[in-house]
């Protein structure tokens, strides 16, 4: 993009421009508009590829008003040394994310087996289908009885259903495969999104839920259907190709070995005459060129549909990559019962570097079964005392004491376990009032004892009731069916 400025009798023009995984450059043109017009120079700019924003000042004579851009040519030079941190080798890159897949696809390999199994005995049969077809054909122009030729027919008809009954069982196993490692793979990230500090949804730099969501969901997806096209080709197009070779050299011996002499003779010719035989060989060599393309075009659409779950499968694991600023040491200590005494020893806090402290040296005592009112104004600290209680946020400086004991020595699941908090703004999900209350238990086998005790604790259980279905009235999203 570019921008004009005049200041000082002088234009400028500015272009900025970043190419592809290279930082932001610019190039600024300087025009005083006192002088009279030139022809337009052609203009060549030459960019070294590098880590570091380069910008380059040019000077041209050009009316006051600018009426022309010079023609910009940008010369791409592929004999400069590259910087290898803005380069990735795409073999590095597929390799990367097959090692995010492995651990997954470890985890499932008992539906993958089935599949690859299912698929060995489809394209072995081959062996035995082919040579029955050709047979069969043959014989319709001989003189054979009908019962022999129906007989073969009906051999054949049989094996050609049980390949297709073979064929269905191995797309549903290895889309039970696909889809449980996709579910995995949403559960692992999720996982590891609750455990980040408020800080990572927060601010500037933050990461909307919204984002989340789509990366999770539709992204996750995308990489089902990767998996899927991985685990459907790779293998059982290794075993076609092997099968296939079989096939031929069954048929022909000495012709399957001369079409395999002939590839690396015609490579061989091609790369030594080069460009002058180029057209005199296109003839011969498109008829293996149509065979080599037909016995490896499954292991290409393996890889292309592997290279377009590139993309999802690196923002998906984005999300687990970042660095968390709450981090929990290793010797945490589990807390398995609270008093409910609570310290704020000279805590300071801001939310970013450059804004001013929302708490500066607070000093905070409440006692163990104390009920305590924070009054302040908007803006205040209040919110933010709980998001320090809760190790949502870590403090600038001081310390949280929790039973005498610093929150940062307890395990995060430990400390939060023991907090209950009522946000203004709440969370419904759509569903039963059971499943709203008890939502960390599954949805099938939900504690109903507790789910009532906690309604009870919390005075909703008489309200609960009057509902038409009791804990099992649906709310509606956001609880929208409540206030019906």
């Amino acid at each position: 993009f570019c921008s004009f400025t005049s200041k000082n009798a002088i234009n400028t023009l500015h272009f900025f421009f970043s190419p592809c995984n290279m930082p932001l450059h610019s190039l600024i043109l300087l025009s005083p508009p006192s002088q009279p017009p030139l022809p337009p120079p052609s203009l060549h700019l030459h960019l070294r590829p590098t880590s570091k924003p380069e910008t380059k000042f040019l000077r041209f004579n050009s009316p006051s008003r600018l009426p022309f851009i010079p023609p910009l040519k940008l010369i791409n030079s592929t004999k400069l040394p590259l910087n290898p941190q803005t380069q990735q080798n795409p073999l590095s890159k597929t390799l990367e994310t097959l090692t995010k897949l492995k651990p997954f696809l470890q985890t499932n390999h008992q539906p993958i087996l089935l599949g690859w199994l299912c698929s060995s005995i489809s394209v072995f049969s081959l062996l035995k289908v082919i040579p029955r077809i050709g047979s069969f054909f043959s014989n319709l122009t001989n003189n054979i009885s009908i019962s022999k030729l129906g007989d073969q027919g009906l051999v054949l008809g049989v094996l050609l259903l049980a390949k297709l009954v073979i064929c269905y069982w191995k797309q549903v196993f290895l889309w039970e495969a696909a889809l449980r490692v996709v579910y995995q793979m949403r559960v692992f990230v999720f996982e590891k999104v609750l455990e980040r500090e408020l800080g990572f949804f927060e601010g500037g730099n933050a990461v909307s839920p919204g984002d989340i969501a789509y990366r999770i969901t539709a992204e996750a997806s995308d990489v089902a259907d990767t998996v899927f096209a991985l685990l459907n080709t790779t293998v059982p197009n290794i075993l076609q190709l092997f099968a296939m070779a079989t096939q031929m050299l069954v048929i022909s011996p000495s012709l399957s070995l001369i079409s395999e002499m002939v590839i690396p003779c015609m490579a061989f010719v091609i790369a030594y005459l080069g460009e002058r035989l180029l057209k005199i060989s296109t003839r011969a060599y498109l008829s293996i060129a149509t065979l080599a393309a037909y016995l490896n075009e499954g292991i290409g659409k393996a890889y292309n549909e592997l290279k377009q779950g590139e993309p999802a499968v690196e923002r998906l694991f984005f999300l687990t990559k970042l660095e968390s600023k709450v981090i929990e040491k290793p010797d945490a200590i589990y807390l398995s019962h609270v008093n409910g005494e609570v310290k704020f020893c000279d805590v300071s806090f801001k939310y970013a570097d450059n804004m001013p402290h929302v708490l500066d040296g607070l000093n905070l005592h409440i006692k163990a079964r104390e009920t305590t009112a924070l009054v302040r104004p908007s803006g205040g600290g209040k919110t933010t005392l709980v998001k320090l209680l809760l190790r949502l946020y870590k403090p600038s400086s001081g310390s949280i004491l929790v039973d005498n004991r610093n929150i940062q020595n307890i395990r995060l699941e430990s400390l939060r376990r023991h907090v209950g908090l009522v946000s203004q703004d709440i969370m419904l999900f759509f569903g039963t009032v059971a499943e709203n209350i008890g939502y960390r238990d599954l949805m099938t086998n939900i504690d109903m004892e507790r789910v009532e005790l906690a309604a009870r604790i919390a005075n909703a259980d008489e309200f609960v009731r009057t509902l038409p279905e009791g804990y099992r009235s649906h709310i509606g999203p956001r609880g929208s069916l409540l206030s019906a």
